[in-house]
């Protein structure tokens, strides 16, 4: 609509100009407002009793604490306060401001709550879903439902019939849109019949109602006192009829906040309510209203009040704010332009150092006495980063948006019970909730408890055990030491924890559905066993405890859900669950979303988060009307959210002293700055300020002096001190890293295994070993039924790792049968088994060697040492250099007889048996045949193994050579002690 033609006949019922009017950007508006009602302007308030008895509806609560706060201010004294309610708010209620009790049935109705409205919901279309062959998750049903709750709203507030969803024409659409429309059609038709059958009302539809009784009423018999509608920049069809009610009461005045009255005439026709231009809400709020911009006034005709910005910023900001097609008559602007005073830029390099830059420039805030300062952002991760910035000074900000209860001590206990149980009790999540502060006692027995829990995660490391919790009590029981003087209080300690838990394991182990009222009364259980009353305490307790009473109360109208998407769907619904802290936060620091910052003004705005996809934000996607559909209803385009967003950041960003901030980063990948920032900066020019200060502080806060590299770590302990001991895997380590045998023997520091690891080729190694062993010894390798029996026996312990059973048996299998058809080949020529897995130790040179042979075979000529290996042997290069001596010095403890139950004798040959199971079952690289470099003359080799042995040792531990770290790194075996040794450091690698 023109402004030629909306300023057609359009007054009041007295004839006159209807009382619309605004305040500008640069003004604080919760001030202004005030300060305007203070004096009696322009509404007609003459004295105090007047304005107690007025009326003031605001667009939400938080300005509803702003205004009372101004008024406060300005009046520098006591005050009778105007009402001052919420009518922005679609969950408002109107009885508040003036209804009063009268109103029919429907207005009388007791409104429906948000949880038992979105579980109701997701039952229909979990119901829908399953008629359509579209069967999702549970969690991802009630996302659905929540986004069909809001299109229900939508179509109330805009007052949409449902036949109108049923008529519209559904040919040109694709088959899952004329699916939705028809089950959307047929939900807000029924939907008011299913909440009567309750006795309740959707809370929208009945504001709807009042609000429509509400201005008829007004419209018949204004109220005595005045009314004012203040800061109202968006409205739903029957709260813009009453806002245009009020504008023609004798005493009523909407005042808009930021309409830009100089914009030309031409500009605001062109502007449309899918563009994102700030001043579209109000247009279309002006439109809804039937008042012209021409009819709008100055709240503030006589200038500022206190805490004013420049005129000259909004100028700035309006004119980068405009449409493209206007941007042509930008002309240059001086560098000192009064516009760029007061308002700088921080741009940082991660979301990290955003939040450091706004935290820095909070604590900067706070050093000036009585300066206030607020950070504004959509972005909830960047508020929470600053949030817990600022406790590095022990300050509390009071951020708007509160804390999701799923992020609060007692939700993230309640999420771990339940992904705990949904594992069945794997060892990672299990102890997570063990050492979770709510878990246990909060007496002097905490360090007990803790204690027990870091013996069971001791105890856990590994390949995981056995679901449930039984697997891991046997683990607990196979694993401690029979003679650990603690061994019997950690096995009740554990036993107690199963009781606690069993209830909550059996909600899983069925694999059945369950109503969410029985699901969630097991989980209650469990918290108050586990926790006692501590749970309940606090605000997110008592939260937890609301919710908790409310789904047990009302979950049954949610259906059943099974129990593995049980913690899915209650993170989800915590996840829309704010705890805001009561006392204890700053009074002069804030933390607002972009609704809550409406009218709110402080001495520092600072406007973070500015990149594409935050501010603003996405256009939103509705999976329930596609936006043809929404075009062909009527209703209000998604677009509309980005031009309310550049509203937001035109008022915030007029302040006084802004700071305006962005990431180079998001998520780890480059981010596109937004497009505020992006105009501003090209408007200002070269006026645009960075605050420099900040962006290098932030960026050297958590940083570090530059240190020297560490040099290479070289101990020297005294001779006395060192191990005279040494197995024949040792000593090649002890020659290509003498630093790893240093920490591992000397400094007995081993390598602390995972939690739930998945069974690998070294546990797969260590049963073929075992079996072997155990077969050899009995005689029994060549009989396929006893392999069989072994591998079903040693698999055993392996019975809850059906992949791994699947992939390993076959393969087993195949490497036990060649090696059985090894044996007896060599018993075809003549050779028998004289030992298997047998120790051996000798003493040379003041140190005692040791080993395991795998297995020996006794021949005419002399032994064979054979060394299984179910990963590839050494290579030729390795043997030659001398960095795989374990066969050599196996020969010499054979041949000096130092074996158990082995004659002394020559060892003719020495052998790698290669299990490997694939498509070549097994490989035997044997002296004679292969690594001719290095074994083709045996005796040779073997002394030079021995003397490599005695230089070795005689080096480092008889002698006083320094254990250094990575002599020979290619031929070092492990790298558990890398990071002990400090390696990236003295290898000229970058520190990261």
């Amino acid at each position: 609509m023109s402004e030629a033609a909306a300023g057609t006949a359009r007054q009041g019922p007295g004839g006159g100009r209807p009382g619309v009017y605004t305040i500008p950007p640069h003004d604080a508006f919760a001030d202004a407002l005030a300060e305007g009602l203070l004096n009696g302007r322009p509404v007609s308030i003459e004295t105090r009793l007047d304005l107690a008895r007025a009326v003031v509806l605001l667009p939400n609560r938080r300005a509803v604490r702003a205004v009372r706060d101004a008024f406060v201010r300005k009046s520098g004294g006591a005050l009778l306060l105007p009402r001052l309610s919420v009518l922005g708010d679609p969950e408002a209620d109107p009885a508040d401001f003036g209804l009063g009790e009268a109103g029919d049935a429907l207005s009388e109705a007791e409104p429906v709550a948000a949880l038992p409205r979105a579980l109701m919901l997701s039952a229909l279309v979990e119901r829908w879903q399953e008629k359509t062959g579209k069967d999702r998750a549970k969690v991802e049903t009630y996302r659905l439902a929540q986004e069909l709750g809001r299109t229900l709203d939508t179509l109330q507030l805009w007052e949409v019939d449902p036949r109108t969803l049923e008529a519209l024409p559904g040919a040109d659409l694709a088959t899952h849109w004329q699916q939705t429309a028809e089950f959307l059609a047929i939900v807000s038709d029924r939907w008011p019949e299913v909440l009567d059958a309750r006795g309740e009302v959707d809370r929208v539809r009945q504001r709807t109602v009042r609000l429509a009784a509400l201005s008829q009423r007004w419209a018949d018999t204004p109220p005595r006192g005045a009314v004012i509608a203040a800061g109202i920049a968006n409205a739903d069809p029957a709260a813009a009829a009453l806002l245009s009610t009020i504008a023609r009461l004798p005493r009523g005045a909407v005042v808009l906040p930021s309409l830009d009255k100089a914009m030309a005439t031409e500009s605001w026709d062109r502007l449309s309510p899918s563009s994102p231009h700030p001043q579209v809400p109000l247009k279309l709020l002006l439109d809804a209203m039937s008042v012209s911009r021409a009819e709008v006034s100055d709240w503030s005709p006589d200038g500022a009040s206190e805490h004013s910005g420049g005129a000259a910023r909004t100028v700035v900001l309006t004119e980068a704010l405009a449409a493209p097609s206007d941007t042509a008559a930008w002309t240059p602007l001086p560098m000192d332009h009064n516009g760029a005073l007061g308002l700088s830029f921080a741009e940082a390099a991660s979301p990290a150092e955003e939040a450091m830059i706004i935290a820095l420039a909070f604590r900067r805030a706070l050093d000036t006495d009585g300066k206030t300062a607020a950070l504004v952002t959509p972005d909830r991760d960047l508020a929470r980063r600053v949030a817990v910035q600022m406790t590095r000074w022990g300050v509390a900000v009071d951020d708007s948006a509160g804390r999701p209860l799923s992020l609060s001590p007692p939700g993230v206990f309640l999420r771990l019970a339940l992904e705990a149980a949904q594992s069945r009790f794997a060892p990672a999540p299990l102890l997570a909730l063990l050492k979770h502060p709510l878990a246990g006692p909060d007496t002097e027995a905490r360090g007990d408890w803790l204690a027990t829990v870091r013996r069971i995660d001791q105890l856990l490391r590994g390949v995981r055990p056995a679901r449930g919790l039984q697997g891991i009590r046997n683990r607990i029981t196979k694993t401690l030491d029979r003679d650990d003087p603690d061994r019997e209080s950690i096995i009740e300690w554990w036993k107690a924890r199963e009781v606690e838990l069993r209830p909550l394991a059996a909600l899983f182990q069925r694999r059945k559905t369950a109503s969410i009222a029985e699901s969630v009364a097991v989980l209650r259980a469990y918290l108050e066993a586990a926790s006692g009353e501590r749970f309940w305490d606090g605000q997110a307790g008592r939260a937890a405890a609301d919710l908790i009473a409310d789904l047990e109360r009302e979950g049954d109208a949610g259906g059943t859900v099974g129990a593995d998407d049980l913690p899915a769907l209650m993170s989800a619904i915590m996840a829309e669950l704010a705890v805001r802290p009561v006392f204890g936060t700053h009074p002069r620091l804030s933390i607002y979303g972009l609704l809550e910052a409406r009218l709110q003004r402080t001495d520092l705005m600072i406007l973070g988060g500015l990149n594409e996809g935050s501010w603003p934000r996405d256009d939103g996607f509705d999976p329930w009307l596609p936006p043809r559909i929404r075009a062909e209803l009527d209703l209000p385009p998604l677009e509309r959210a980005q031009s309310l967003a550049a509203l937001d950041f035109l008022a915030a960003a007029a302040a006084p002293e802004v700071l305006l901030t962005r990431s180079k980063k998001a998520d780890g990948a480059p981010a596109v700055a937004s497009r505020y920032w992006l105009r501003v900066k090209a408007r200002l020019g070269a006026a645009a300020k960075h605050d420099t200060q900040l962006e290098r502080l932030a960026a050297a806060f958590d940083g570090f002096e530059k240190e020297p590299p560490a040099p290479r770590p070289e101990p020297s302990p005294p001779i006395k001190d060192r191990p005279t001991k040494i197995s024949v895997t040792q000593v090649e380590t002890l020659r290509a890293d003498p630093y790893q045998f240093y920490a591992r023997k000397m400094l007995g520091l081993e390598p602390l295994e995972g939690l739930g690891e998945d069974a690998g080729a070294a546990e797969r190694g260590t049963i073929v070993h075992e079996i072997l062993e155990r077969l050899t010894e009995a005689q029994d390798l060549n009989d396929a039924a006893a392999r069989a029996e072994a591998l079903d026996k040693a698999l055993k312990d392996y019975a809850d790792h059906p992949l791994t059973q699947v992939l390993w048996r076959p393969r087993v299998a195949r490497m036990l049968d060649w090696a059985a058809a090894q044996v007896a080949e060599a018993a075809t020529l003549g050779m028998t088994v004289a030992a298997a897995e047998r120790k051996g130790r000798l003493t040379e040179a003041g140190v005692t060697l040791t080993g395991k042979a795998d297995l020996i075979l006794s021949g005419r000529d002399g032994y064979t040492v054979v060394d299984y290996k179910t990963g590839a042997p050494p290579s030729t290069g390795r043997i030659v250099d001398g960095y795989a001596d374990q066969l050599a010095l196996l020969a010499w403890l054979v041949e000096a007889g130092a074996v158990d139950t082995v004659e002394a004798g020559p060892v003719a040959q020495i052998a790698y048996w290669r299990l490997s199971g694939g498509m070549t079952e097994g490989e035997i690289r044997a002296s004679g045949r292969h690594n001719k470099a290095a074994w083709d003359d045996l005796p040779t080799y073997f002394d030079a193994a021995k003397a490599r042995f005695r230089q070795v040792v005689g080096q480092y531990l008889t002698g006083g050579a320094a254990f250094t770290a990575r002599l020979r790194p290619e031929y070092a075996p492990w790298n558990d002690y890398d990071q002990l040794a400090r390696v990236a450091e003295w290898e000229g690698r970058s520190r990261e």
